[in-house]
């Protein structure tokens, strides 16, 4: 069985493995613009991964879990509001930190550090915080599926590439279309077409699927396509390089 890959749109994910386990990532699908389904519309959930507890990576995670009763891997801040503010059952929850491997409803998962915030506030106004994590999930043979959160780039992705050695990256590259307050301030999202594209080369990655975006007309997307082109010709790194509208599938 091959493994398949289906954008959300931002940074939502669904990961069916080649057992056929579905790994549900940063769930951001009712109030996504551009995401052709709802949470109703999701029919099966075995893991399900959050990065940190921005709204758009949070997302549906609560009623998905509700309906579905998946396996939940985040971090103590995320594991907090989903109980104590959204009454998840704990047992589903699988708490995690970065370098902690795991192994969830039979998927082998390594998280490690992203270089960005977790927060969010209780209806009581409580301040959560707590660690990014990011993801990288062994979907089958060769397939090594890495999803950075919102990470910005560090020289540490070298180190991952070496010892976890994912084959396809889900690349931030973008800031979405209205995503922040005050958006003429941001020249770029976490990281820029460059930071990208470098990052690729330093995690080794094969794939990398651009990610972090409601168009795929967005013109740093349109960016990093260019530049991964040139690079190509003058360095010979050369992945492949897939570029999702929300709703499309891939098999990798």
């Amino acid at each position: 069985m091959t493994v398949n890959l289906q954008f959300y749109g931002t940074a939502g994910y669904r990961i069916v493995t080649d057992a056929g386990k579905t790994v549900l990532i940063d769930p951001y699908l009712d109030q996504n613009p551009v995401c052709p389904i709802k949470a109703a519309d999701i029919e099966a959930a075995d893991v399900l991964l959050i990065t940190h507890l921005a709204y758009d990576h949070f997302g549906d995670a609560p009623a998905i879990i509700d309906r579905l009763r998946p396996l939940v891997v985040c971090a103590k801040d995320v594991a907090h509001a989903l109980t104590t503010v959204h009454g998840v059952d704990p047992d589903l929850i699988r708490v995690t930190i970065w370098g902690l491997q795991m192994e969830v409803a039979g998927v082998r998962i390594q998280p490690v550090p992203s270089q960005h915030w977790s927060f969010g506030v209780t209806p009581g106004g409580e301040l959560l915080s707590g660690p990014a994590v990011g993801y990288i999930v062994d979907a089958g043979p060769g397939v090594r599926i890495y999803h950075p959160g919102d990470s910005a780039i560090t020289s540490d992705m070298r180190l991952w590439g070496e010892l976890y050695r994912p084959t396809v990256g889900l690349m931030v590259m973008a800031l979405p279309e209205a995503s922040l307050p005050h958006m003429e301030c941001y020249r770029s999202g976490e990281t820029t077409p460059y930071e990208a594209l470098l990052a690729s080369e330093w995690l080794g990655l094969e794939h990398v699927v651009t990610s972090h975006y409601q168009s795929p007309d967005h013109p740093d997307v349109q960016s990093f396509v260019r530049l991964a082109k040139a690079t190509a010709e003058a360095k010979g790194y050369a992945p492949r390089i897939s570029v999702l509208r929300a709703g499309d599938e891939i098999e990798l």
